[in-house]
């Protein structure tokens, strides 16, 4: 009986042996033709052509299990698959340029080889720069994630919960990017220091593109062109400050800001075509701060903005203070306007301007109204419109008279007779007369 025991346990070993032995004979991607590893065990692929690139976490040409960085450059294709860092507990960085086609698979990189109690463990930072991320599967990126940065490529298709379920983060940017097909829920449930999205264009904005994500920090938004922001695009909570600045905004629907802040709200140099009223009531000041702090200020400053209400600029005065330090109204200046805008402006005493088409440029609201409207002022400029229009025909009918009168001036044709008598005649009759020969007898 002991010696069968023996024998099951000396199979088992034999069997593990000739695993790892089976394990070890197999090529990882070092062996590929265009990547190495360098003496850190750094994944290091350099594409000259069409070379394409899979990371695989098994099997043959699979990524080393003591990976501690993936770097690659130039390939017309990268392909991450699922699960490929769940067991690369060395994993620190990931760096991808030039990539003509890079597709994140479900849990690719997912990546939690620490307890989430233990902060002091560092995470993964990926780079994504000059490269088109054709596909961003649902729990791509999960798990310790320090930052994530991409610049200057373009993002084809991000499913929901792409970035999802991430601990440690302390930033994430969006760099001069071409964003299209955006689901909702695309960064889902995590905390970040930072979160910057900046420059770049992005076709639509989804509803909950930032789902219940924790900004500590810094929240900023800057000069991107974007078509729609729909209704709580950004559902963000807790940062210390929020910057939108010099944007380009086609339609900014209600409540697409949905941020409960713990310090003040900037809204500055952005140009926006609609509007929508209740833009800015999704900004509010968490519970504590105004317990300690009070009300923070709402500052919008400098911004153009075609269609637009007075009512558009309602606020959450519970726990904001707006102040509205330049409202470039881009329509021309009228009477009916400045009604409209009376009230708001005595209330907040801002500075809202329209376009002044005679000197081509922005002119204050109520310098416009002081000087243009009221009942004598509009009467006034009415007779003088009218008394140009008489000056006008009375200059025309002159014209028209003293033209008319040369005219008939140059028509008459003065005859001078051998009497000296002169003679001005409308008409010429031509006689014709025969003339005979005189003859004289001397």
């Amino acid at each position: 009986m002991r010696w069968l025991k023996w024998r099951t346990a000396l199979v088992s070993v034999l069997a593990l042996a000739a695993c790892a032995r089976s394990q070890r004979a197999e090529p990882t991607i070092c062996e590929e033709e265009f990547c190495r590893c360098d003496s850190f065990t750094t994944v290091i692929c350099n594409c000259v052509s069409d070379n394409e690139v899979t990371l695989r976490p098994d099997g043959a040409y699979r990524v080393p299990s003591t990976t501690s960085g993936i770097v690659i450059r130039g390939c017309s294709r990268v392909n991450f698959l699922p699960d490929l860092a769940r067991n690369l507990i060395q994993l620190r960085t990931i760096e991808l340029t030039n990539v003509m086609d890079v597709i994140i698979n479900e849990r690719a990189l997912s990546w939690s080889p620490f307890s989430r109690e233990n902060e002091m463990h560092p995470g993964l930072r990926i780079l994504i720069q000059n490269s088109t991320v054709n596909q961003l599967s649902s729990y791509a990126i999960q798990g310790r994630v320090n930052d994530i940065i991409i610049t200057d490529s373009r993002i084809n298709n991000v499913r929901p919960y792409a970035f999802s379920s991430l601990t440690g983060v302390r930033n994430i940017e969006l760099k001069n990017n071409l964003l299209y097909n955006i689901e909702r829920h695309a960064f889902s449930k995590f905390t970040t220091v930072n979160f910057l999205l900046r420059g770049g264009t992005v076709d639509t904005l989804p509803s909950r593109f930032l789902s219940d994500v924790e900004v500590t920090n810094l929240f900023r938004v800057e000069g991107i062109a974007v078509k729609h922001i729909n209704s709580v695009t950004f559902l963000v909570s807790s940062p210390k400050r929020v910057l939108i600045e010099s944007n380009l905004i086609e339609t900014l629907d209600p409540d697409g800001f949905h941020i409960t802040t713990r310090g003040p709200i900037t809204f500055r140099n952005n140009t926006v075509s609609t509007f929508s009223r209740g833009a800015l009531l999704g900004f509010t000041v968490d519970p504590e701060v105004i317990s300690v702090k009070g009300r923070q200020e709402l500052l919008v400053d400098n911004n153009t903005i075609t269609h637009i209400l007075p009512s558009s600029l309602v606020y959450n005065q519970t726990t904001l203070s707006l102040r509205v330090d330049g409202l470039n109204l881009n329509i021309t200046c009228n009477c009916k306007l400045t009604e409209k805008w009376k009230d708001l402006l005595k209330e907040e005493a801002g500075i809202v301007t329209c376009w002044y088409d005679l000197e081509a440029h922005f002119m204050s609201v109520p310098t416009f109204a002081d000087s243009r409207c009221g009942t004598f002022k509009r009467t006034f400029w009415i007779f003088i419109v009218v008394g140009i229009v008489v000056v006008l025909i009375v200059a025309a009918l002159a014209t028209y008279y003293i033209v008319r009168r040369e005219t008939e001036k140059k028509k008459k044709v003065q005859i001078v007779m051998p009497d000296g008598k002169t003679y001005r005649e409308t008409e010429f009759h031509i006689v014709v007369e025969r003339a005979e020969l005189l003859t004289t007898n001397l």
